[in-house]
């Protein structure tokens, strides 16, 4: 059974950004998981004058070379314009994390960034 979880709702001010990170649970790291994120739906809420982009570092299954940075906002950008949605995978097919859903929030640069982000999750946390 799949699970969506409420929406967040985030707000970015000038030099505000979210560094690069998964939304899935590795379990090597986090251990275990009764229920996992398996896709990412995010809401563009407003239009943003300068900065904001969501990146995704590792487009195309590019690898990380030396001198990568979580907190650097390099490869594919998708710019925030009101109501439009993204949604992304996090997981393979057999349950494995998908190395290109790596994503983060550039810095906003000029004006603010409203984004409602839902996740959908494999079953209801808990359950087996």
């Amino acid at each position: 059974m799949t699970m969506l979880q409420a929406f967040n709702i985030l707000r970015y001010e000038v030099d505000q950004k979210y560094d690069s990170h998964y939304d899935a649970f590795n379990p090597s790291e986090y251990g275990p998981q009764s229920s996992q994120r398996i896709a990412s739906f995010l809401l563009y809420l407003s239009n943003v004058e300068e900065g904001g982009e969501t990146v995704f570092p590792l487009e195309n299954g590019v690898s990380i070379g030396r001198g990568f940075s979580f907190k650097q906002c390099t490869g594919l950008k998708v710019k925030p314009r009101q109501g439009d949605g993204l949604l992304f995978y996090s997981l393979f097919p057999n349950g494995t994390i998908d190395p290109s859903s790596l994503h983060g929030s550039c810095p906003v640069t000029k004006g603010e960034k409203w984004v409602a982000t839902k996740w959908i999750r494999d079953q209801r946390e808990g359950e087996n």
